[in-house]
C-alpha cells in the first residue's frame, strides 16, 4: 500500500460527532461498502499527537519505530481487529518517511484501519470519534477542511438503551441527561454547514439518509451501502484468528444491531420509562430536544435540586472535565499513564 504525496493531500478528513448508542457503528459499516470512504474505528490519536509531531518534516526510522510505538501503546481499541500488524504499519511508514508531515502521518495512520478493506480509492476518510465532540475548536483548528456530520438519537431512546446496555456502570436518567446535553451543546462551536442526521430518520430511511451524507461530502452515493447483510459476520470471521475468542462474543453481542437489517422497532422505547422521569429528561434537555427537532410532549418539571446538582458535576467528571483535563496532559505523561495501567492489568 504506496501513496504519492499528491494522493495523500487530496484524501479528504471529515469526521461524525455523536454520543454512544446512536446508531455510528451502522452508520460506519455502511459508509465502508463504498469504495471511496474509510470509516476507522474509534482512536482520538490524531488530537493526542498534535502536540508532539505538528512541526515534524524530517522522519529517521528512530522517529518512526517510536511514533508506531507509541501509536500501539496509546490506541484504546483492539487493534488485533482493527488496525493492521504493527509489523506492517512500521514498514508501510518507513516507505513512505521521505514525505511524511503531520498530516500526511494522520492519513496514513487512517488508512493502517481495517485492513481487510482496499483503500487504493480511498479519497474521504470519515472519523467517528465519541470523545472529538469534546474537542471541536482543537478540531477545526488541526484539520480547517474538515465537515461535520451530527449524528443525534431522542434523548429519551438513548438514555434506555445505554440503561439496557448497563454502560458507564450508572443508568440514573439524570446522570445519562447531562451526559447527552453536555455532548449536543457542543454543537455551538460547529460552523453553519454541518449536516445533522437524526438516528430515527437513518433506521427509517437509510438510503435518503445517506444521500444526504454523500452530497454533504461531495461524494456519488452508491446502493451497494445499503448491502449490509452478512457484511461484519463476515468481518468478523476474517479476524477470528487474531482475537481473543470471549472478546469475538462480546463484539457479536453488543454490536447486534449490526448483524440485523435497520429497524425502527427501538424509536419509541422511551416510553416504557414513567412519566415522573420523562420529565426529569425533558427539565434537563429541553433546549437541545428543540434545537434537534425533538417533540417535548410532556409538562417539563424540574427534578429535586440537590439530585439535579449531584448528576450535573458527576456527569460532568465523567466526560467534559475528564477530558478537557486529559487533553493538557503531555503525551508522555500519558504514555507513563497507560504504561502503568497495562502493568497493573497483567494477572
Amino acid at each position: 500500500m504506496t501513496f504519492s504525496q499528491e494522493k495523500l493531500d487530496a484524501i479528504e478528513l471529515h469526521f461524525i460527532l455523536c454520543t454512544e448508542r446512536t446508531g455510528s457503528s451502522l452508520l460506519s459499516l455502511m459508509l465502508n461498502l463504498h469504495p471511496d470512504i474509510l470509516s476507522p474505528s474509534e482512536e482520538p490519536f490524531a488530537l493526542y499527537f498534535w502536540s508532539k509531531y505538528k512541526n515534524k518534516t524530517h522522519w529517521e526510522e528512530k522517529d518512526i519505530l517510536d511514533y508506531v510505538d507509541t501509536f500501539f501503546l496509546m490506541a484504546e481499541k483492539n487493534t488485533d481487529l482493527y488496525f493492521s500488524k504493527k509489523k506492517v504499519f512500521l514498514q508501510n511508514l518507513l516507505i513512505h518517511k521521505h514525505i511524511l508531515n503531520f498530516n500526511r502521518l494522520i492519513k496514513l495512520t487512517y488508512l493502517h484501519f481495517l485492513d481487510v478493506k482496499d483503500k487504493s480509492s480511498i479519497t474521504h476518510i470519515v472519523d467517528k470519534q465519541i470523545k472529538y465532540f469534546f474537542h471541536i475548536p482543537e478540531l477545526r483548528k488541526l484539520f480547517p477542511e474538515a465537515s461535520f456530520i451530527v449524528l443525534v438519537r431522542d434523548v429519551r431512546d438513548n438514555i434506555v438503551s445505554k440503561q439496557n446496555r448497563k454502560m458507564y456502570g450508572r443508568s440514573n436518567p439524570l446522570f445519562l441527561s447531562y451526559l447527552w446535553r453536555d455532548t449536543y451543546r457542543n454543537s455551538k462551536h460547529l460552523a453553519d454547514d454541518y449536516l445533522v442526521i437524526k438516528y430515527e430518520n437513518f433506521v427509517r430511511q437509510p438510503h435518503v439518509e445517506l444521500q444526504k451524507i454523500c452530497q454533504h461530502l461531495k461524494i456519488d452515493f452508491q446502493e451497494k451501502m445499503l448491502e449490509t447483510e452478512g457484511v461484519f459476520v463476515s468481518f468478523l470471521e476474517q479476524k477470528e484468528k487474531d482475537v481473543d475468542p470471549a472478546f469475538m462474543n462480546h463484539l457479536k453481542n453488543f454490536h447486534s444491531g449490526l448483524i440485523l437489517k435497520p429497524s425502527e422497532f427501538k424509536i419509541g422505547q422511551y416510553k416504557q420509562l414513567e412519566l415522573p422521569v420523562i420529565h426529569k429528561i425533558n427539565s434537563i434537555c429541553a433546549n437541545e430536544l428543540r434545537l434537534f427537532g425533538y417533540e417535548d410532549t410532556v409538562e417539563i418539571k424540574a427534578p429535586n435540586r440537590f439530585k439535579q446538582i449531584y448528576y450535573f458535576i458527576l456527569a460532568k467528571c465523567y466526560r467534559e472535565w475528564l477530558l478537557k483535563i486529559y487533553r493538557r496532559i503531555p503525551l508522555s505523561i500519558k504514555q507513563m499513564i497507560k504504561k502503568w495501567k497495562r502493568k497493573s492489568n497483567k494477572p
